[in-house]
């Protein structure tokens, strides 16, 4: 049967009231209810000063005794409660309890207690009243009092240096590591710590065996080509074939055979078909195998090459609308994505494998014409450039714009994305901007600004060196009108500059499939090609081995050269 409530006995109940009446005081347990049981306040043992020991020889005389200096209506307050005799055994402490009065609960470990016999010193104590290790204290006393007996042999009118036993000059301190010694013969070996300046890319630091030509190979009459800037009307396939719009009319040119031939006419063209007008852009697909040409009327015509055959037509709305408008630039993906790009500033995906073939139209993708398109070789992400002054990074899973920037002061024509860095994108603007902007499309953030003097018209990576070519229109000085500037990427310095590439602007350029030659084309009417990045030494091979600008250049040039300037003059030639 358990114990019985504790009750307070009558007796010690009267003897509390009498006594704190005495004092003059009401007593806090006159409100008290009997069935709440009040704290208990328990007291330390303590010694009388009659010197004899008055421990406690049980936990009731441990809770009953109080100190003699108290009054003595204290004296007669008794405990509430009888608790059982008899000697309760000592309460073991666990290693965490004694760890953390010590007050050191993360270092458990640490031993406080240790002692040193040899020691005479006593410990010290810190602010907490607990004494501290004499860890190391005995193997250092002989240091100590040798250091000790020292000083009281230093005169006290010396100086610091002569205290501390150092020499002036001599450095205290240190937070690096001494720097080596010099050794016989050789330099300043605290040379090596010195900032290094920014250096050239190896290409052109190898004893000047790499040089950029300032003359063309090759230079090739384009007659009567239409001087729009936002045209787009050369390219290179992979196929090592060049295609280049005359008016309305199509040539391509292999330059491992050095065939010429002439593809298509518009005016020959029904208009059911998009024939009649002028041929506005023209790309190839990544095999280099399919032609997609764009007229100003907003046609869009899939060719196939090798076979001289239409495959099929895109056509615009009937009724009128953003597409039927000029198509400026065209964009393959390397999955087979074609992107059309119109002047209305709409951008339309099309799947041409499909019978309804458009898969996503982005709607005032642009607030003006669209200028230039770029795909990302992952076929992931597609840039693209407008005469709104906006550069624009598309994700093909959504409508929405990965990353815009307004950084351009004009048009944006110009789209590269770098074959070294997948996020990289350099993109050029117009005639009053003239800056090569470098953007981190995944941090969305500009990584570098190129000032340039000069429209930039297009550019082109490197794909052997860390460099890229920018080609130019319009300038404010007349020696960079119709340039082309190689820069050094990451320092953005200039490598080479060749002031008068064409008489005129730089229109169209392309880069072949082995990313060593440029064609260019001008408003002067003139296809020219440079070799702005020949592979390394241990690379190169002779251009008749490559198939480029190889054994059939003498050919089509004969052909090619007409001094006529007539839309049907130049097809015919090719013929």
């Amino acid at each position: 049967m358990g114990p019985s409530t504790p009750t307070r006995s009558k007796g010690a109940a009267t003897a509390l009231a009498r006594s704190m009446a005495t004092l003059g005081m009401d007593s806090p347990l006159t409100d008290v209810s009997a069935n709440v049981r009040p704290v208990r306040m328990t007291l330390s043992p303590m010694r009388f000063k009659t010197g004899k020991s008055n421990a406690p020889r049980s936990r009731q005389e441990k809770e009953d005794i109080v100190p003699s200096g108290m009054d003595d209506a204290r004296a007669m307050i008794s405990k509430d409660w009888d608790g059982p005799d008899g000697v309760l055994p000592p309460r073991r402490r666990s290693a965490a309890t004694i760890g953390h009065q010590r007050g050191d609960r993360y270092i458990p470990n640490r031993d406080l207690n240790r002692t040193s016999a040899s020691s005479a010193q006593p410990y010290r104590e810190d602010a907490a009243g607990e004494s501290l290790t004499s860890i190391h204290y005995t193997e250092r006393s002989d240091s100590v009092s040798s250091s000790a007996s020292s000083l009281a042999e230093i005169d006290p009118h010396a100086g610091l240096e002569d205290v501390c036993a150092f020499e002036q000059g001599q450095r205290i301190l240190s937070f690096s590591a001494a720097p080596p010694s010099s050794i016989s013969g050789q330099k300043d070996p605290r040379g090596r710590y010195a900032t290094k300046k920014a250096t050239l890319p190896s290409s052109l630091t190898a004893a000047g065996r790499r040089r950029i030509p300032t003359a063309p190979e090759r230079v090739l009459d384009a007659p009567a080509i239409v001087p729009d800037f936002y045209f787009n009307l050369l390219h290179w396939s992979a196929q090592n074939v060049i295609a280049i719009a005359l008016q309305s009319a199509v040539h391509t040119w292999n330059s491992e055979t050095g065939e010429a031939n002439f593809l298509m006419d518009l005016e020959e063209e029904s208009e059911r078909v998009g024939g009649g007008g002028l041929i506005s852009s023209l790309r190839w697909d990544a095999d280099g195998n399919i032609l997609a040409v764009g007229t100003d009327r907003g046609y869009t015509q899939i060719w196939d090459v090798n076979r001289g055959t239409r495959l099929r037509t895109l056509r615009p709305d009937p009724n009128g609308g953003a597409d039927a408008s000029t198509i400026n630039t065209i964009a393959w993906a390397p999955d087979g994505t074609l992107n059309v790009g119109y002047a209305s500033g709409l951008i339309r995906e099309h799947d041409v494998r499909q019978r309804s073939s458009v898969t996503r139209s982005l709607e005032r993708a642009h607030a003006a014409q669209v200028c230039g398109l770029a795909w990302r070789d992952d076929s992931a992400l597609l840039a693209s450039g407008g005469n709104d002054n906006v550069v624009k990074v598309w994700d093909r899973r959504t409508s929405v714009a990965k990353m815009r920037k307004e950084n351009h002061c004009a048009a944006v024509k110009a789209l590269a994305w770098s074959p070294h860095n997948s996020s990289l994108l350099a993109t050029g603007g117009g005639s009053a901007d003239r800056c090569i902007h470098l953007w981190n499309t995944t941090q969305n953030t500009r990584v570098q600004t190129i000032q340039t003097s000069a429209q930039i018209t297009s550019l082109h990576w490197a794909p052997h060196y860390r460099e890229i070519v920018s080609s130019h229109g319009v300038s404010n000085t007349e020696n960079n009108e119709g340039a082309l500037n190689v820069w050094a990427h990451p320092s953005g310095q200039k490598l080479a500059e060749l002031p008068a590439a064409h008489d005129g602007r730089v229109l169209h350029t392309s880069l072949s499939p082995d990313g060593q030659c440029l064609a260019t084309v001008g408003s002067d009417e003139s296809l020219k090609f440079w070799r702005v990045f020949e592979e390394p030494t241990d690379m190169n091979k002779s251009a008749a081995q490559r198939g480029i600008l190889g054994s059939g250049y003498k050919n089509i040039m004969g052909s090619m050269r007409t001094n006529t300037g007539s839309r049907s003059a130049a097809p015919r030639s090719l013929r």
